[in-house]
C-alpha cells in the first residue's frame, strides 16, 4: 500500500513537478540516457527490479533515471507499470541448480564440488577511491587475457544438496496448497505461509531487509548462519509451447542466490540443520544475504526478537508501505494538529496550568500575531 498526494492546486503540482525534472537538467554535464543506466549502473537497476517486483532491467534504467537514482521511488514506479499490464501465463518453476553461475563463493566448504568461482567482484580489496574515473573511464583491465574456450558450463552441485543426501538438512514442511500464493494479488494474512515470506522478503526494501537481518546477527535474535554459497548468474525462463506443450526457454534472467544453514539444536536425538533461503532479481549479495537471515529467523515462529516475528518483518520491510507512511507526513495535517492543539490547551486550562505558562502578553510582540493554526476549507 502506498500513499500519494492527490488533492492541491493542480498548476501548483505540475509546476513542482517541472522544478523537480528542471533540478536532473540544471548541471552542465551531458544528460544520462537509459542505456547507460542499464549498462553501467546494473547494481542499481537490480535493486529497483527486485523491488519493484518486475524484471525489465531497460524500464528500471528508466525508472531510476526519472526517479534521479532514488530507489524506492523508482521500485514505486515500476510496481505502478507492472499494475498496468496483462498477465498472459505464468512460467514453471525453475530449479536454481540449473542456474549459469558467474560467481559461487562457499564460507562453508574451501572445496566445493564446482569449485569456488570469484567471479566479478570487490569484495577482497581496499575501499579506496579511484580518481582515474573523475576525467573518464578506465581502460579494461581484462583486454589482454588469454582465455580458453572451456566449453559449455557444468552444473554445479550446490551445498544444501551435498546436506541433504546425508540427511543432515531438515525438511520442512510440505505446504497445504497446491499453488504459491500471489501476494502481489492476494494480500498477505498473518500467520503467512513461507512461499508469501519468500516473496515478500524477495520484495523488500534492500537497507530494511539489511538492517533487520543484522538485528538477529547483533544478538535481538537467535539466528547467526553459516553461508553454505553466494552465487550470481542467470536462470533460465521457460514457457510452454502453445503448439506442442513443451517447455521452451525464451530468455534468461539474472539473479542472486543466497543459502544458509543453522543448527537445530532442539533436536539432540537427531541433529540436523534448518536453513534459510534468499534470491533476488539481479546482482544483490547484501540483500540475498539478508533475506536469508530473516526466513531462517521467520521460521523459529519467536514472539520476542523482532526478526523472528513475520507480521513485525513483513509490515516493515516493503519499501512502498515505509516510503508512504513516512512520507505522508509532509502532507497536511491541518485539521489533525488543530484537534490535537485544543486539546492540548484544553487540558491545560482546567488544570490551571494555561496562565501559568503562557509570556506576559506585555512582554512579548507574538501576542498580537495570528493563530499559529486554524483549520481552513483546504484541509
Amino acid at each position: 500500500m502506498g500513499y500519494v498526494a492527490v488533492t492541491a492546486g493542480e498548476e501548483i503540482i505540475e509546476r513542482a513537478a517541472d522544478l523537480f525534472e528542471k533540478q536532473r537538467l540544471a548541471g552542465d554535464s551531458e544528460g544520462l540516457d537509459v542505456d547507460q543506466l542499464d549498462d553501467q549502473l546494473g547494481r542499481l537497476t537490480a535493486q529497483a527490479m527486485s523491488e519493484g517486483g518486475l524484471y525489465a532491467p531497460r524500464l528500471a534504467a528508466l525508472a531510476v533515471k526519472q526517479a534521479q537514482g532514488d530507489t524506492v521511488e523508482a521500485a514505486f514506479l515500476l510496481r505502478a507499470y507492472r499494475s498496468t499490464l496483462e498477465r498472459f501465463d505464468e512460467t514453471p518453476a525453475v530449479d536454481p541448480s540449473e542456474m549459469i553461475a558467474t560467481r559461487r563463493v562457499s564460507p562453508a566448504f574451501k572445496d566445493v564440488p564446482g569449485g569456488q568461482i570469484l567471479g566479478a567482484t570487490k569484495d577482497y580489496t581496499q575501499r579506496l577511491l579511484d580518481f582515474d574515473l573523475v576525467d573518464g573511464e578506465s581502460a579494461d583491465p581484462t583486454e589482454d587475457w588469454d582465455l580458453a574456450d572451456e566449453g559449455d558450463p557444468e552444473r554445479l552441485t550446490t551445498v544444501t544438496e551435498l546436506l541433504r543426501s546425508e540427511g543432515l538438512l531438515h525438511e520442512p514442511d510440505e505446504p497445504d496448497v497446491d499453488d504459491p500464493t500471489d501476494t502481489t494479488r492476494e494480500s498477505v494474512t498473518h500467520p503467512p505461509e513461507r512461499d508469501a515470506v519468500l516473496q515478500e522478503l524477495a520484495r523488500g526494501e534492500t537497507g530494511a531487509v539489511t538492517a533487520l537481518g543484522y538485528s538477529a546477527l547483533r544478538g535481538y535474535g537467535q539466528v547467526h548462519p553459516t553461508l553454505a554459497e553466494v552465487r550470481v548468474g542467470r536462470l533460465p525462463v521457460r514457457i510452454e509451447h502453445p503448439y506442442t506443450g513443451d517447455e521452451v526457454t525464451v530468455t534468461h534472467a539474472d539473479v542472486t542466490e543466497s543459502e544458509a544453514v543453522v543448527p537445530v539444536y532442539e533436536k539432540r536425538e537427531d541433529p540436523q540443520f534448518a536453513f534459510g533461503y534468499g534470491l533476488t532479481f539481479g546482482r544483490n549479495e547484501r540483500k540475498a544475504i539478508g533475506m536469508t537471515v530473516l526466513d531462517a529467523s521467520i521460521q523459529l515462529d519467536g514472539d520476542d526478537e523482532p526478526a523472528e516475528n513475520a507480521e513485525f518483518v513483513l509490515d516493515t520491510i516493503d519499501g512502498m508501505d515505509s516510503f508512504g507512511f513516512i512520507e505522508h507526513l509532509k502532507l497536511p495535517h491541518y485539521v489533525t494538529f488543530q484537534s490535537i492543539l485544543d486539546r492540548i490547551r484544553a487540558i491545560r486550562e482546567r488544570g490551571g496550568t494555561a496562565e501559568a505558562g503562557r509570556d506576559d502578553p506585555a512582554d512579548d510582540e507574538s501576542a498580537d500575531r495570528q493563530p499559529i493554526a486554524e483549520a481552513s476549507d483546504n484541509d
